[in-house]
């Protein structure tokens, strides 16, 4: 046993505690919940198919990314300008999730980023505070892409170095250039750090923050607008739910950001972190609701700062992306966007710190100019979610001693999907479920993610596939397992998660 397992295992034992404490045996814990069970009671997972609810929208699985990563020019670095459609493998990684969305805004957007306008060429000695300039080709060739994927994009507009005319501009490019592929323009990002980063004079909250996104928005005309994008929900008030009750009728999508608060692969797969991340943001959720407008939680990931090694990097990420995406999802919430970058893997970023959270990133230099990339454990973990595809989650109940986690939907398409993802490490047994589904057709398929182990990025697959240079996830051919009298028997190897499908028919 090595240490990591010792440690995972003593980590367990104490959460099993802490969850025998609060619940009693075999009892949900909502609709996606893991509930304690007796240590001799078989594992089991019931689905209600009498009482749908919430939607799960096709486009929930989403990504983010910095300012930084639309431009070709920058004053250090490089800059290639990553959202592109004519070169390298992007088109292809982005077609694997489906139709989805893709955020760009990210703190380099106020602190360095300057648009300039279509038929102007960028000064030669450009202000102290830019870094990047991004202009309308650089929109062009972001809406190749999106056409290419079918994807919709959020875009940000410099607030903390704000101009009126140039926000004006860029609202007509965004608006004209992009048309209805564009989900929403975005007044700054974060201003809840504003006066903390020296972009505004304290104290600057809900009120300030007001004035100026008013003077914003005055000039973006018709676009659609996603806003407030405030991060680290518990230190923003009722910024969040004040914005939300004033600014209703004006905008077309709430965002707030936020980022787990695990440093260890213990943490970020236990239960408690998985209830903090739902009641980090759950008045957020409660405010959108309550105003009717969605909301997407539309910067996130693992970790801050760029991530954690060992933790962010690896296969434990795979099937934290997965369950996060779909917990949030169940919550109410209509997108989750992990952040990351297109730059070198695990190489320094701006901040002194590195690129380790990121679904999709650059081997090498060679690569990052060719805009060729690879996927990272993030992005299989998305992917095995976005195989949930649309329709709307049926109530689940799980009971079992391991660490499982457990969603159903019933899709658009007619179809029956239950996710089921063990959290435990993969020298752990495996676990027996009998999968309660109270359907009756003969058989179901299953398409299972797996991975080496939890500390380590090899062999990290779906169905035995991993993703080619081009871009092509082509997973193997899907197990059949017998249906009987609605229920089917799984065997789930600890480390790994499943989809199970089946026509939804009595």
């Amino acid at each position: 046993m090595t240490m990591f397992e010792s440690r995972y295992r003593w980590f367990r034992l104490a959460a099993a505690t802490v969850l025998a404490a609060a619940t009693v045996p075999a009892v949900s814990a909502g609709p996606a919940g893991a509930a304690s069970a007796p240590a001799d009671a078989p594992d089991t997972i019931v689905v209600d198919r009498a009482h749908p609810a919430g939607a799960l929208p096709g486009d929930f699985v989403g990504l983010s990314y910095e300012m930084r990563e639309l431009a070709t020019r920058c004053k250090t670095g490089v800059c290639v300008g990553g959202f592109d459609a004519t070169r390298g493998n992007l088109v292809t990684l982005l077609r694997n999730f489906g139709r989805s969305n893709v955020r760009i805004a990210g703190n380099q957007l106020d602190r360095d980023t300057l648009w300039v306008p279509p038929g102007q060429t960028p000064p030669d000695s450009l202000p102290a505070w830019v870094q990047d300039v991004v202009t309308p080709a650089d929109i062009t060739r972001l809406d190749g892409l999106l056409r290419a994927t079918g994807w919709k994009a959020e875009v940000g507009v410099n607030l903390a170095h704000y101009d009126a005319a140039l926000a004006a501009d860029e609202g007509h490019v965004l608006t004209s250039v992009l048309g209805a592929r564009l989900a929403g323009v975005e007044c700054g990002n974060e201003p809840n750090h504003y006066a903390g980063n020296g972009y505004r004079p304290a104290p600057y909250g809900f009120a300030e923050h007001r004035t100026d996104w008013e003077a914003c928005l005055a000039q973006l005309g018709p676009a659609r607008i996603a806003a407030p994008d405030l991060s680290s929900p518990k230190s923003t008030g009722d910024w969040f739910g004040q914005f939300a009750a004033a600014e209703k009728d004006r905008i077309d999508m709430l965002t707030a950001h936020n980022y787990t608060g695990a440093t260890t692969i213990e943490q970020l797969l236990s239960p408690q972190i998985r209830a903090s991340e739902l009641s980090d943001v759950s008045a957020q959720l409660a405010a959108a609701k309550s105003v009717g407008v969605p909301i997407r939680l539309d910067e996130t990931n693992s970790a801050v700062g760029g991530g954690i090694a060992g933790v962010s990097d690896v296969y434990a990420s795979s099937l934290w992306a997965m369950d996060y995406s779909l917990t949030l999802a169940q919550a109410g919430f209509a997108g989750v966007n992990l952040h990351g970058g297109f730059g070198i893997c695990g190489a320094p970023l701006y901040n002194g710190k590195f690129q380790l959270y990121t679904p999709l990133c650059a081997a090498n230099d060679q690569d990052l100019r060719a805009k060729v990339y690879r996927a990272m454990p993030e992005y299989y973990g998305l992917y095995m979610a976005s195989r949930m595809g649309s329709g709307h989650f049926l109530p689940i109940t799980v009971s079992s001693q391991h660490n499982i986690t457990a969603y159903a939907v019933r899709g658009d398409d007619g179809r029956l999907r239950v996710a089921v993802i063990d959290k435990e490490p993969t020298t752990a047994a495996a676990a027996s479920i009998s999968l309660q589904t109270g359907v009756t057709t003969r058989d179901a398929s299953i398409l299972r993610l797996t991975g080496t182990s939890l500390d380590s990025a090899d062999g990290v697959a779906v169905q035995g596939s991993t993703v080619d240079r081009a871009g092509h996830l082509r997973p193997g051919p899907a197990e059949r397992v017998p249906v009987r009298h609605g229920t089917v028997r799984l065997t789930v190897p600890a480390g790994s998660a499943l989809i199970l499908t089946l026509d939804d028919c009595a």
